[in-house]
């Protein structure tokens, strides 16, 4: 072989290189990116549910090659997960298992990692995995993979190896992760601290720790929970294993009613009566927000006032929030 071929061989060999590098530093660099990006949603999740943040990422890159497929950048459905019949928001199609397969559209990628976290906390066949430990990312893997998640027979595998790859079982240990959210518990303590049921015992099962998180009593005649940031009511009744229908029922909300972060989201029917007798309107408020502030039926408070339903009061209004007694009805007789 000539000099000049053996330098132009060489040189092609050169390029070869460059270039399958490229390729593996674009598949490593996205990859990390799709970490950095999310690994805090993933953490969060894990503190609110107890599913190991190592599963939660490493599901996502899978299901969602770095999030590069058309599925997540197109419609933020980052875990593949299908519409289903409970499924109410957006949708999209595509050829999957089945040709124009409906899947779950998310206005933001967290929607998808919220809907992943209450998706396998809603469905019972998932329920054994709450028993196990958050770092115990193998039996998750294997667990996912048994109770039919997927349907590929290396799944859990392919989790457990970019788990290891990628080191992602640190995040397991992060419930401090910085900036990650502390959600008070029905005893009054951070989300990292233990859950308390109503005999005083620590509770150990990962799924019932996530709802007794979500439940607040404190100072609350009916338990209730804060809507968070980004958060839609079908995310709150599927977390908390609820028919949609019955917390609309439980707040006396329609489908248009507007909630915002903060809102207090009763998950029991509120009272028949009031802990006083009377209260008085408030500056902007309509006699909902007077049914959520004091825990009483808006039913009952129509009745109560004799009002017509939908009836706005007037700021200063005393309104009833118990039936006149005897003496008092005697009296307005006179």
């Amino acid at each position: 072989m000539s000099l000049r071929k053996i330098k132009i061989f060489n040189l092609g060999i050169v390029f070869f290189a460059l270039f399958m590098g490229n390729i593996a530093f674009g598949q490593g660099s996205s990859r990390a990116e799709y970490i950095r990006e999310y690994a805090q949603i993933a953490v969060d999740e894990m503190n609110r549910s107890g599913i190991p943040a190592s599963i939660t990422l490493a599901q996502g890159i899978l299901e969602s090659g770095n999030g590069q497929s058309e599925l997540a950048r197109k419609s933020n459905n980052h875990f593949g997960i299908k519409c289903h019949s409970s499924w109410t928001g957006e949708r999209v199609y595509y050829d999957d298992d089945k040709e124009d397969e409906c899947f779950r559209k998310y206005k933001t990628p967290r929607h998808s990692f919220e809907d992943h976290t209450d998706f396998l906390v809603r469905y019972s066949r998932y329920d054994f995995l709450f028993d196990l430990e958050p770092t115990d990312y193998k039996g998750w893997a294997k667990g996912l993979k048994k109770a039919g998640y997927a349907t590929a027979p290396e799944y859990a595998d392919r989790l457990i190896k970019i788990i290891e790859d990628e080191m992602l079982y640190q995040y397991d240990r992060e419930s401090t992760f910085p900036g990650s959210p502390h959600l008070a518990t029905n005893g009054g303590t951070s989300s990292s601290g233990p859950v308390l049921n109503s005999k005083g015992k620590p509770v150990k099962n990962a799924r019932q720790r996530f709802i007794l998180r979500r439940m607040m009593e404190q100072g609350s005649r009916v338990p209730f929970v804060i809507l968070q940031k980004e958060e839609r009511i079908e995310f709150v009744a599927d977390s908390l294993r609820l028919p949609v229908a019955a917390l609309l029922q439980f707040n006396d909300m329609t489908w248009e009613t507007q909630l915002q972060p903060g809102d207090r989201i009763y998950i029991d029917q509120k009272k028949s009566r009031g802990s006083t007798k009377i209260t008085v309107v408030r500056p902007g408020e309509t006699l909902r927000d007077i049914s959520q502030r004091e825990q009483v039926q808006l039913v009952k408070l129509y009745k109560y006032n004799h009002f017509y339903v939908g009836y706005q009061p007037m700021i200063g209004d005393e309104i009833r929030l118990r039936p006149m007694g005897i003496f008092e009805r005697f009296k307005s007789k006179k």
